[in-house]
């Protein structure tokens, strides 16, 4: 008899126990989650940052025009490459600071910029919510602008 009424003072602590364990493991979830997704979007930015600086490569320099023609090309590869993006994604990015474009082409040295970058750090602008836990503080805890650029000499 002594058994069963122990027993049933331990439902109390089975509900805490899980409440900790839930909190724990649905932070780690978020936390994959909301890491992975900028991520991913910053190795795509160096990739199409780097596709756009090759593909400025293929203009031919006899062509009239060709400083505007390389930025051009590079910047529609650089934007063909980031395609895959939903559609409110795509409208968030902007050029770096700087050279106000995604392809700036420097004729002093003949170089080619590709840059681009998401400001993460706006919460209207944040694809994953930042959520604060007690203890473990904000998940993602990410920089305010996500940047990728390649330089080409042409």
């Amino acid at each position: 008899m002594h058994r069963k009424a122990f027993r049933g003072g331990q439902k109390g602590a089975v509900a805490i126990e899980f409440t900790a364990v839930f909190l724990l493991f649905f932070a780690l979830i978020y936390g994959l989650i909301s890491y992975s997704i900028p991520l991913l979007m910053l190795q795509s930015f160096n990739d199409a940052a780097a596709v756009g600086a090759r593909a400025a490569v293929a203009v031919d320099p006899s062509e009239p025009g060709y400083e505007a023609l390389a930025e051009t090309r590079a910047k529609d590869e650089l934007l063909a490459r980031l395609a895959w993006m939903p559609a409110t994604w795509r409208a968030n990015l902007e050029p770096c600071a700087g050279n106000g474009q995604y392809a700036d082409y420097v004729g002093a040295t003949s170089r080619i910029e590709v840059c681009v970058q998401y400001q993460y750090g706006d919460p209207a602008k944040a694809i994953i919510p930042v959520l604060r836990f007690p203890g473990i503080g904000a998940i993602p805890n990410l920089p305010q602008t996500l940047k990728a650029s390649a330089n080409l000499l042409l």
